[in-house]
């Protein structure tokens, strides 16, 4: 009987000894998870694919439609342009939309007016566009889509005349627009349909140091690999941005190929977006063939390459051109 009770106790001491020792461990493992680092939140931005820190993500993106007249030039705030979509205005002169969303720009345009076929690349973005009037169709679609135009006609306010320039070639904006895409709620989360991966650029393409694109009598642009990037020359002359007296310099180039005719009043143009038809995305002195696709208006529009997969971008800029099937292309 004295040998169980001596059992007995000796079991609950050895039980209440290891107690504290338990609870030693316990604090210890909390310390230790205490001192493990949160790993940290990063940002992509939606439309160059490069890392930017949360502040940068949350700016409110917005286009502005740009002249690319011979007297618009130089042009002013390119440079800051995470995009820029170039195709034909009327009279044989292209014309821009520019994004903007990682850079802030203290001057942008000369600022032109709306065509149908730049609302329906600024409704795939799902964002405001900073205009000065626009065509007839286009003022109809505004009003009966109720879509985001920042027209200068509405809100002056936000513009202003250089009078340095012609007078029609005069007008800018900023990305203070921000200011009033906020105030008149008409902000909208920063999306896009394109893909980026830089080791694709590293073992793909064709050479691509020198893109030469004639797209009538009146204009020619061309894209030069230099220094890691490609400068934009238009009409044999290098684009600079008339403020900072920098050159345009790019990461990747697409031209997209469709469908350009005249209308029925023998001055406007229509602009097919939605279909699909032959493209080249161009990056890293390379480029490949491939074709675009697009189902709808509202749908973004894909890259695929020769086996339906899709083509990236490299992080960075991009310059979107979206001519007509018979331009002339040349690649060197």
């Amino acid at each position: 009987m004295k040998k169980l009770i001596y059992l007995i106790i000796s079991i609950f001491l050895l039980l209440g000894c290891s107690k504290p020792s338990q609870a030693v461990n316990e604090f210890k493992q909390d310390q230790v998870k205490q001192k493990e680092p949160k790993q940290e939140e990063k940002f992509f931005s939606p439309y160059t694919g490069e890392e930017i820190d949360k502040n940068t993500y949350s700016k409110i993106p917005f286009m502005a439609i740009i002249e690319n007249s011979k007297l618009s030039r130089p042009h002013s705030g390119l440079i800051h342009a995470d995009i820029v979509y170039e195709t034909m205005a009327e009279g044989g002169i292209s014309r821009f939309i520019a994004l903007y969303h990682k850079n802030d720009s203290s001057k942008i345009g000369p600022i032109r007016s709306a065509r149908p076929y730049f609302l329906d690349i600024s409704i795939e973005n799902n964002l405001p566009f900073a205009h000065c009037g626009y065509s007839e169709e286009a003022k109809q679609r505004i009003q009966k889509e109720n879509l985001p135009s920042l027209n200068e006609f509405t809100y002056e306010k936000y513009y202003w005349r250089d009078n340095s320039r012609q007078y029609e070639h005069s007008l800018y904006t900023s990305s203070n627009l921000r200011e009033l895409i906020k105030d008149k709620n008409l902000v909208s989360s920063p999306r896009s349909s394109l893909k980026f991966d830089k080791l694709f650029w590293e073992n793909n393409g064709n050479n691509a140091t020198e893109v030469s694109l004639k797209i009538n009598t009146y204009y020619t642009t061309s894209y030069v690999f230099e220094n890691n990037a490609y400068t934009k020359y238009m009409d044999g002359e290098k684009c600079i941005d008339n403020e900072e007296n920098l050159p345009v310099e790019i990461d990747n180039i697409i031209i997209q190929l469709t469908d350009i005719s005249l209308q029925n009043d023998g001055i406007h143009i229509d602009v097919n977006l939605i279909g699909e038809g032959d493209c080249y995305i161009i990056s890293n002195g390379k480029y490949v063939k491939g074709k675009w696709v697009k189902k709808s208006l509202t749908s973004p529009t894909v890259f695929l390459d020769s086996n339906n997969v899709e083509i990236p971008m490299n992080p960075g800029n991009t310059w979107w051109n979206i001519f007509d099937h018979r331009i002339t292309i040349r690649f060197e």
